[in-house]
Order: C-alpha cells, then structure tokens, then sequence
C-alpha cells in the first residue's frame, strides 16, 4: 500500500509542476495614482519580483495589466500582503569596497515595500535581486529610512573576520523617541522581522494606536480552520522476545482499518504564509492475527496463535509547510502523537503436538503476550501531501501520513514497536 500511495503522490505533484511555475491570481486590489481601486485578482510570484511588478486582472481569464511602481500608490492581496510605493535604496549592487566596507547601490528609486506593520510608526519590507531582505521605517508623513546594518572585514591575528555593526538601532532611537517604554529594549535588538515588528508594534500600541489602521495582514496575524479527516491505515507490530524457544521477534500487518476524526489547523500569517501548526483527534482501530506451527514431518511439535485488537484515540501535533503558489499545493507535515488505548487486548495460546491426532491436547488458555502492558503510546509522525488553496472556501487535502511509536509494552524487556501508514482526505469545516 505504502508504495502505490508514494507513487500516487509522485504523479499528483508532477501533475501540478506545470501549474506551480505558472501564475498565481489571488483576490485583491491595486490602487491608482489618482486614488481610485480597482478591486479583481493580483499576480502572487515571491518576494523579490512583488517588490518590482504588479500583475492585475479583473477576474479569471480576464485581461492581464502589468504596473511597475511608478505607475500605481500601491496594491494588495485580500486578508494578505498590503503593499505601497516607496523611494528607497535597495542594495542589489552591494559589494565590498577597497576598505573593506560594504556600501549600497547610491541610487534611490520608487519599489513597491510590503507593510508589515502600520501605524504612527510603520515597518516596511523589500527583498533584492539577490534575495536580500531590506528593512525600512517610516514615520507618518516622512520618508522611509533604511534600518542599516553595516558589514566590515576586519583583519586580526592574520586572520580575516567579518563585523556588523548596529546603526539600525540608532535609527529606532530617534525615530522612536515619543515612547520611552520602547528605548531600553532597542540597545539589545536583533537585526530580522520578528523583532522589528514587536519593536514597532509596542511603539504603536504606546502612543495609542487604533487597529482600524492595521493592514489586514497584521489584524489576521493567525486564524484558524477546522477540518474533518477521513481515511484508511495500516500498521505492522514488532515485538521482540515472545518466546523461550527461538530468538525470534513477532512481527505482523494489521488488517486495513478507518481512521477518522477533526483537525484544527492554526496559520500563521503574520510570521510566515507558508507555515502553520496542526493538531487532531483520531479515532482508530487496529487488528493482528498471527499462527506459528513448529510441528515436524512426524506429527510432533508446537503450535502458538497469536492475537491482538487495539484501539485507541491519538492525538497528533505538527508543523506544517505549504508550497506558496498554485491552486494545488504540496505541503510537508512532522511532529510528535500521543495516543491513548481504549482497548489492548494482546493475547496468545499454544499447544504441543504428540504426533497421533486423537492424542492432541487441546490449546492452553489465552495468556498475555506482554505482561506489562501500558495505555499510553507517543511517538513520531511526518507526512507528504497536496491541497487546494482557495481563498475564502472550504479545501480539501490528501495526504500520505508514517508513524512510528513506541506501542503497549510498559517494560524493557519485550520491546514493542508500532509502524503505521496512513491515506488521509481532510475537508475544511471553516473557511
């Protein structure tokens, strides 16, 4: 099963590579020079090439318009990215200089900058061609200033170093100076998004700004879906040591069983698009038969049966990436479960056989294949699959799930170990 699954994926995704490296119409908006705004789908393809081109189209398989920054006030997707134009220096042509300090391309000209935060005080975020990212600050009604993190090399011992230096926080120190709730954290800033953007945002939230004039990107900083999940499993159980005569482990495939159950999956849109956390309730039952038959050609020899029903509600939680672009994405999916057994019934029975069949004594009763048996089973879990991005609907998902858990036995001395793969379909109970 696990390899027609991987196949079956394999296929879906080469079926869709075409589309991944096509367009990305999202709904959304672009404003004109004049103000007005024109509301249809906008061209989603990276970072780097939002920052220079907006692709705009009134609705599918509608005319495409191309605007570059000069010709628009800025443009934005629906609950997403917001971006505005914006005169900064970018440096895509950064080299290092005969003294060893690296200086940005001199020329200033128009980008479109992605507002991460908005405010009395606003972050502003553009990516280079070289896949740089460059940090802005603008204050209401002034320009965008570069929070600049400088690079030197400096020679020491006959060795060669690379030293950043901190002018970014000298920016925030000025610019921020209305708030000094705000001033003793800036000397110990990291230079990246996640602490610029707590930095501005408490600034805002200091001189009382309203949220009515957040982006929408920021107002839905995470929101969460809920999904129905759906679909089949299969495991295989090791146990090692089960019996005294031979050195042998038991090892068996369970029967093909449903697993069914709820996810809520939370996004993370304000730290990243493409990540989101996961977590589900499942319902799943799993059983495995197993005859051994030692008897010799004269009729002598032993015969054990073995059984074992389980059932059990598992709790997986996971970290989830998803492919930013297309109608069909990939994603990629780990993390831990924990499952807790409702039923752990593990028996076994054996009879030895004397040769004449009248002689054959009946098998023994049914005796614990593990003694110590426990109810509560963790373990690891990853998995590959593909799902529908639509905004504002209801998506499905496909998925090929393995785990790999610690199984029933509550002792060291007859380890257990619990393979599990799973084909899961989930459909959005929320959009």
């Amino acid at each position: 099963m696990k390899h027609y699954v991987l196949v079956l994926v394999a296929l879906l995704l080469l079926t869709n590579a075409a589309a991944f490296a096509q367009t990305n119409f999202r709904p959304g908006y672009v404003v004109s020079l004049t103000g007005d705004t024109l509301r249809g789908q906008v061209d989603s393809r990276g970072a780097q090439r939002n920052a220079r081109l907006s692709r705009f189209r009134v609705g599918e398989g509608g005319a495409v318009t191309e605007y570059t920054p000069s010709q628009l006030r800025g443009y934005g997707f629906t609950k997403g990215s917001v971006y505005e134009v914006a005169t900064v220096r970018l440096a895509d042509s950064t080299a290092y200089s005969k003294t060893g300090v690296a200086s940005t391309d001199t020329l200033r000209h128009p980008s479109f900058v992605e507002v991460v935060v908005a405010g009395p005080a606003s972050l502003l975020l553009v990516r280079d061609r070289r896949d740089t990212d460059h940090y802005f600050l603008r204050m209401t009604g002034g320009p965008a200033q570069a929070l600049m993190q400088s690079t030197r090399r400096v020679e020491q011992n006959g060795k060669t170093y690379r030293q950043t230096g901190t002018e970014y926080r000298d920016t925030l120190a000025a610019a921020l100076r209305s708030c000094p709730a705000v001033q003793a954290s800036i000397s110990a800033l990291r230079y990246g998004l996640s602490d610029f953007s707590k930095l501005v945002r408490t600034y805002n939230e200091c001189v009382v700004v309203s949220k009515a004039t957040l982006p929408d990107i920021m107002q839905r900083r995470s929101y969460v879906t809920l999904s129905l999940i759906a679909g089949a499993e299969r495991s295989k159980v090791d146990i090692s040591g089960v019996s005294k005569r031979l050195p042998f482990d038991l090892v068996q495939q369970s029967t093909v069983a449903p697993a069914l159950g709820v996810g809520m999956q939370v996004h993370m849109a304000g730290m990243s698009p493409t990540l989101s956390g996961r977590v589900e309730l499942l319902y799943e039952q799993q059983r495995y038969v197993q005859f051994r038959d030692y008897v010799d050609a004269n009729g002598f020899g032993d015969q054990d049966e073995y059984i074992i029903k389980l059932s059990a509600i598992r709790l997986p939680v996971l970290l989830r990436y998803t492919y930013p672009r297309g109608t069909v994405r990939p994603f990629a999916q780990a993390g831990v479960s924990v499952a807790y057994f409702l039923n752990n019934y593990n028996k076994f029975r054996n009879r030895h056989l004397y040769g004449a069949a009248e002689s054959n004594p009946p098998y023994s009763a049914w005796k614990p294949i593990v003694s110590d048996s426990r109810n509560l089973e963790v373990g690891f879990v990853g998995g590959l699959g593909l799902t529908t991005a639509r905004e504002n609907a209801r998506n499905l998902a496909l998925e090929f799930r393995l785990e790999r858990t610690n199984g029933f036995c509550g002792n060291s001395i007859t380890p257990v170990i619990i393979t599990r793969s799973y084909l899961l379909l989930s459909y959005d109970l929320t959009k």
